[in-house]
């Protein structure tokens, strides 16, 4: 059975709750270490763990004489629909980053691999079966990176649109080449939420507790075939994720 937090821990995940959720703005200062340790029953000493714990976090900074002030670095507000559609030279993460005002980077790599029993199962396709990686690393410049992004496309797909094996694919990035090569794309996404593995801790800069979004999508084309596949790792308080709707009407 895991086992309860302790109590530096709760007032952590309380006060992180209040950051993340924007009631305690960039900036903003945190109760007293004496108001905070009235507020939850708890001595200074575990208050300071747990504002600590905060720091290592990145949600705050600890300022000497002065308290715990939420730092300022603002989250990434993307719009889910940023794939749909390109923006001058870019689709995704990058429309979102520089519409928000940042400027934002990626780091690629591109290999072959062999699909793993969970990936083929998403691709469609049998365990071991080629497919090409495209593993990005993204944020926007002078912070800590805001998510992961890995790409499995099927080789059928990339001997006809050899420029895949790119780290620049061009104008709009794959999405861009699979209209030009007459695919019609429609997706598919799911979102959970996890710790971070070691790996993602490293890449990400983040601590063991800090929470991450995980985004599975799925490209279909319009023979309602998988022709491609994203895995998404996202720092979930740097990075707020917009959906917008409508009726149809």
């Amino acid at each position: 059975m895991p086992r309860p937090p302790t109590k530096a821990q709760a007032i952590g995940n309380a006060m992180a709750a209040r950051i993340v959720e924007g009631e305690l703005e960039p900036g903003a200062w945190l109760p007293s270490e004496r108001e905070l340790a009235r507020a939850y029953g708890a001595d200074r000493s575990t208050v300071r763990r747990a504002l600590r714990m905060l720091a290592d976090q990145g949600l705050v900074q600890l300022r000497h004489g002065s308290g715990a002030q939420v730092r300022t670095a603002r989250k990434v507000r993307r719009a889910a629909a940023d794939i749909t559609r390109q923006v001058g030279a870019w689709r995704g993460f990058h429309v979102s980053a520089q519409q928000d005002g940042r400027r934002p980077f990626t780091r690629t790599t591109v290999a072959e691999v062999e699909a793993g029993e969970r990936l083929a199962s998403r691709l469609g396709v049998p365990p071991g079966t080629r497919v090409l990686e495209r593993a990005r690393v993204q944020g926007v410049e002078g912070e800590p990176p805001v998510q992961t992004a890995t790409t499995w496309v099927i080789l059928e797909i990339v001997e006809r649109i050899p420029v895949l094996r790119q780290v620049d694919t061009g104008p709009g990035g794959l999405y861009s080449r699979l209209e030009e090569a007459g695919h019609r794309i429609t997706f598919e996404e799911s979102v959970t939420c996890r710790l971070p593995r070691a790996d993602e801790q490293e890449t990400l800069e983040i601590a063991p507790d800090q929470p991450v979004l995980t985004l599975w999508r799925r490209a279909y084309d319009q023979d309602d075939r998988v022709v491609e596949v994203t895995h998404r790792v996202v720092v979930g308080d740097r990075h707020e994720l917009v959906y917008r709707f409508g009726s149809g009407a």
